[in-house]
């Protein structure tokens, strides 16, 4: 019951615009939020950076498990990969376990600049190639405000989406006052407040509602 919006909610993917931003990130290590849904914490999302020879690697995980009365009744558990050259995404991988569902998302980046996808959900396939600007967008790039043509990672579905600015709020984040944005991402099966910080354009806050009310709320950030 949870599954055609968790597919959006958690994997959108964005690709080329984000290239030019993905310095704003070059010192974190890890963002990790612990994931609550009506107050219960159900999971995490972790994102990990790593650098080598001048290639860049960010994993990602999302894990929850939703109970009632103690017993699961609905598990997420996606694992996502992005490799960066020169500031430029070559490839992408996802695998997620939906419930009782096994799905994929692969993404590559041919010599001549046009990306190739490959990816399922459902039982539908999604098999492509494009040149046109794109988005990917696990949340921690805040190119995600960009760009509003979007490949979603769990499947390599493509949508569109619309950004809102909201207001700024000041909050404490690793001991420090900071100025957050807040912004609303709208599109097909998507309805998100999503937050990064006013200087260092770093992902800080998500919340939505969706058969409840769901809350990142922030863990690490280094």
């Amino acid at each position: 019951m949870f599954r055609v919006s968790f597919i959006s909610v958690f994997f959108i993917f964005i690709c080329q615009n984000l290239n030019a931003h993905i310095d704003h990130n070059k010192n974190l290590k890890k963002i990790e939020f612990d994931i609550y849904r009506n107050n219960e914490k159900v999971g995490y999302h972790k994102v990990i950076f790593s650098s080598k020879s001048g290639v860049k690697e960010i994993s990602t995980e999302v894990f929850f498990d939703i109970k009632l009365l103690g017993v699961s009744i609905y598990k997420y558990h996606s694992l996502g990969k992005e490799i960066y050259k020169d500031n430029k995404l070559i490839e992408f991988k996802s695998t997620t376990k939906d419930g009782n569902d096994k799905d994929y998302c692969n993404i590559n980046r041919s010599d001549n600049g046009v990306y190739n996808f490959d990816g399922t959900t459902e039982g539908k396939f999604f098999k492509y190639s494009s040149n046109k600007d794109f988005s990917l967008g696990t949340w921690w790039n805040h190119d995600v405000l960009i760009n509003n043509n979007f490949v979603l990672g769990q499947s390599c579905r493509s949508t569109e989406t619309k950004v809102t600015f909201l207001n700024k709020e000041e909050r404490v984040i690793n001991n420090k006052k900071q100025i957050v944005q807040l912004f609303n991402v709208k599109g097909e099966g998507i309805d998100v407040k999503v937050g990064f910080t006013d200087n260092t354009f770093q992902w800080v806050s998500m919340d939505f509602s969706l058969k409840g009310e769901w809350n990142y709320q922030l863990k690490t950030l280094n």
